[in-house]
C-alpha cells in the first residue's frame, strides 16, 4: 500500500503499525458488512419462503375446491341431462297421442257430419239447417252445431236423444 501523503516512508515504524492496524480494522468492518448483508438477505429469503409456502397451501385448498365442484357440477349436468331426456320422451309421446286423437277425431267428424257440409266445407261461413230437435239429419245424436257470430261449431250438447247436458 503506498504512504499518506505528507508521512515519510522513513518515519516511525509506529505508524506504520497505526495505519496496518486501520487498514486491517476497515477491511474486517467491510467483511462484517458484507456478512449482514448476506444475513439481511437469507432472512428476505426465508420470510419469501414462508410466504410462497403459505400461498401454496392455498392454491392446493382452492384446486381440491375446484375439483370438487367440478365432479359436483358434472354429476348435476349428467341428471340434468338425463331428466331433460326424460322430458322430451314424455313430450314425443304426448304430442304423438295428441296427433293419434286428432286423427281419430277427424274421422269421427267425417263420419257424423252430414251430406251437405262436404259440399260448403265442414266450417261454412253460413249456418246450416238444423232440425226442431237440434239436430242436423245424418248426424250422431251428441253432436249439435250451434250458429254463432263466429260461424258453426261442433258441440257435445245432449246426453242421450232430446235431452240437454246437466
Amino acid at each position: 500500500m503506498a504512504t499518506p501523503l505528507g508521512w515519510s516512508k522513513a518515519g516511525s515504524g509506529s505508524v506504520c503499525l497505526a495505519f496496518d492496524q486501520l487498514r486491517d480494522v476497515i477491511e474486517s468492518q467491510e467483511e462484517l458488512i458484507h456478512q449482514l448483508r448476506n444475513v439481511e438477505e437469507k432472512a428476505a429469503h426465508a420470510k419469501t419462503k414462508v410466504l410462497l409456502a403459505k400461498e401454496e397451501e392455498k392454491l392446493q385448498f382452492a384446486l381440491g375446491e375446484v375439483e370438487v365442484l367440478s365432479k359436483q357440477l358434472e354429476k348435476e349436468k349428467l341428471a340434468f341431462e338425463k331428466a331433460l331426456s326424460s322430458v322430451k320422451s314424455k313430450v314425443l309421446q304426448e304430442s304423438s297421442k295428441k296427433d293419434q286423437l286428432i286423427t281419430k277425431c277427424n274421422g269421427r267428424r267425417e263420419a257424423c257430419a252430414p251430406h251437405h257440409t262436404y259440399i260448403n266445407g265442414l266450417f261454412p261461413n253460413r249456418p246450416v239447417p238444423v232440425s226442431k230437435a237440434g239436430f242436423h239429419s245424418n248426424t250422431c245424436p251428441q253432436l249439435r252445431i250451434q250458429a254463432g257470430p263466429g260461424g258453426p261449431h261442433l258441440r257435445k250438447g245432449l246426453k242421450g236423444p232430446g235431452r240437454p247436458r246437466k
